[in-house]
C-alpha cells in the first residue's frame, strides 16, 4: 500500500523523537536486510550499490539508509573530485522512493534478510541512527575502502557491530582489484580504457577474499557464506524489483577505443610505407605521436602527484605516455627529417628503451597494460627508431 500523508507525518515524528532518545527499541516484528541493486548505464552506477532496510510493521517504519549520497552542487564539488577528496553522507529515505528510482532505471534490486534476533536489531538501527546526526552522517569517500558497500560489510561482517557472525567458507579468487573493475565494464570501452590508463601498479595486487567486498555483487555473495549461531546469516532471498529485458546497445566500431588503437597503428604503417616508396620525409606524423605521448604524461602526472587518489600512483603508463616524449618533440622539430645528432641519437635511445620496457612490464606482472595500448606503444616505437639508429627509411 503506498504511503499516505499521514503516514509520512507520523514517521517524521517518530524518527525525530528516536534520533533524540539514548536507545530506541524496534518491535519482535521488526527486520532488517541489505539491498543489493543491479549496475546502471552511467558511469558512476557501472559498479552497483548497496543499501539497507529497515522494516518495523508495528511502527509503521519502512526506510533506507544509503551511504552513497553525495551532491553535484556542494562548493567545489568538481574540484575536490578531481583531486580525490570526495564527501558522501548517509542518506535516509522511504523504501518505496528508493524503490522506485530503480525502477525508473529498470535496475533490479536483491533483498537479503538477515537472521538477527531483537537485541542485534536494536544495536544496528541505533547505530543508524547516530550515524544520520548532521555531525555524523559525512565521510571521505574512497572507491576502493570506503564506499556503500564497504560501509555495509564492516557493520555486518566479521568483527562488525553485530556479534557471533563467523564466515563459513572464503574462496580466495586470487584477482587484482583491476580484474574486479574489468569484470564491470565492457572490454572495448573507453571507460575501462580509461581507467586502465589512470590507475598504477597498486591495483595489480592479489587482493583478500574480504577486499572483493566493495563491489556490491560481491558483498552480497560474501553474506551468503556467513553464519551467526551456526545458522545461515541470510534468512530469505528475495527480489524487490527484477528488471525488464534491456535492449543490448552497442557501441558503434568507428568510435571504439579498438578501432581508434589499430587506426593509429595502421596509419603507422602507410606513413613509413610512403616513405620507403616516395623518398619524402612525413617527420609531421611524429609531431602528432609524440605529442600526444606528451600531453598524456602531464595528465598521468597530474594523477599521480596532485591529487589524493590513491591508485593512480606508481603508474607505469608514464613509460609510454611519458615526458621523454617532449625532448622527442624538439629533436623531431630541430632536425625536420635530417639526420639527427649524437646527444639526440641517444635521448631517442632512451625512448625506444621505455617503449620497449612495457611489455616486459605487463608479462612480469608489476602492471598489466590494457592490451588496446599496444598498438599505440608500437606506433611510437617506430617512430623513434630511426632516430636512435640513424634508419632512415627512404631509399
Amino acid at each position: 500500500m503506498k504511503p499516505n500523508l499521514f503516514h509520512y507525518f507520523l514517521v517524521f515524528v517518530f524518527l525525530t523523537l528516536q534520533i533524540q532518545a539514548q536507545d530506541f527499541k524496534l518491535s519482535e516484528y521488526a527486520a532488517i536486510s541489505i539491498l543489493t541493486c543491479e549496475p546502471g548505464t552511467d558511469l558512476y552506477a557501472s559498479f552497483g550499490h548497496s543499501a539497507i532496510r529497515v522494516q518495523d510493521p508495528m511502527m509503521q517504519l519502512d526506510i533506507i539508509y544509503n551511504y552513497g549520497i553525495f551532491d553535484f552542487y556542494a562548493p567545489n564539488f568538481y574540484t575536490n573530485f578531481i583531486k580525490g577528496k570526495l564527501t558522501y553522507t548517509l542518506g535516509r529515505q522511504y523504501f518505496s522512493d528508493f524503490l522506485f528510482e530503480y525502477e525508473m532505471e529498470n535496475r533490479s534490486v536483491k533483498e537479503q534478510v538477515l537472521r538477527l534476533d531483537k537485541n542485534s536489531r536494536d544495536r544496528l538501527f541505533n547505530f543508524l541512527e547516530k550515524n544520520y546526526r548532521p555531525e555524523n552522517r559525512d565521510y571521505a569517500y574512497d572507491f576502493f575502502f570506503n564506499n556503500c558497500a564497504t560501509k555495509i560489510r564492516d557493520l555486518i561482517g566479521e568483527n562488525g557491530l553485530i556479534s557471533g557472525i563467523q564466515i563459513n567458507q572464503a574462496t580466495d579468487l586470487k584477482k587484482t582489484f583491476r580484474d574486479l573493475l574489468s569484470e564491470n565494464l565492457a572490454a572495448n570501452s573507453w571507460a575501462l580504457f580509461g581507467i586502465n590508463l589512470a590507475l598504477g601498479a597498486k591495483v595489480d595486487k592479489i587482493v583478500a577474499p574480504r577486499e572483493y567486498q566493495f563491489l556490491p555483487t560481491y558483498l552480497s555473495e560474501s553474506l551468503e557464506i556467513l553464519t551467526i549461531r551456526g545458522l545461515p546469516l541470510v534468512e530469505n532471498d528475495r527480489m524487490s524489483y527484477e528488471s525488464k529485458p534491456k535492449p543490448k546497445i552497442q557501441e558503434g566500431l568507428y568510435s571504439t577505443p579498438a578501432f581508434t588503437s589499430f587506426l593509429i597503428l595502421i596509419l603507422t604503417l602507410i606513413i613509413g610505407a610512403i616513405e620507403y616508396f616516395t623518398g619524402k620525409k612525413l617527420w609531421g606524423f611524429n609531431l602528432i605521436l609524440f605529442g600526444l605521448s606528451a600531453l598524456g604524461s602531464l595528465l598521468l602526472l597530474f594523477l599521480w602527484f596532485l591529487t589524493d587518489h590513491h591508485p593512480t600512483v606508481h603508474n607505469f603508463n608514464l613509460l609510454w605516455l611519458s615526458p621523454w616524449a617532449f625532448l622527442m618533440l624538439w629533436i623531431n622539430i630541430k632536425t625536420r627529417g635530417n639526420k639527427p645528432t649524437k646527444i639526440q641519437r641517444y635521448i631517442a635511445l632512451v625512448f625506444v628503451l621505455l617503449l620497449s620496457a612495457t611489455p616486459v612490464i605487463h608479462w612480469i606482472g608489476i602492471q598489466k597494460f590494457d592490451p588496446l595500448f599496444f598498438p599505440i606503444i608500437g606506433a611510437i616505437w617506430m617512430r623513434s627508431v630511426p632516430l636512435a639508429f640513424q634508419w632512415n627509411p627512404v631509399k
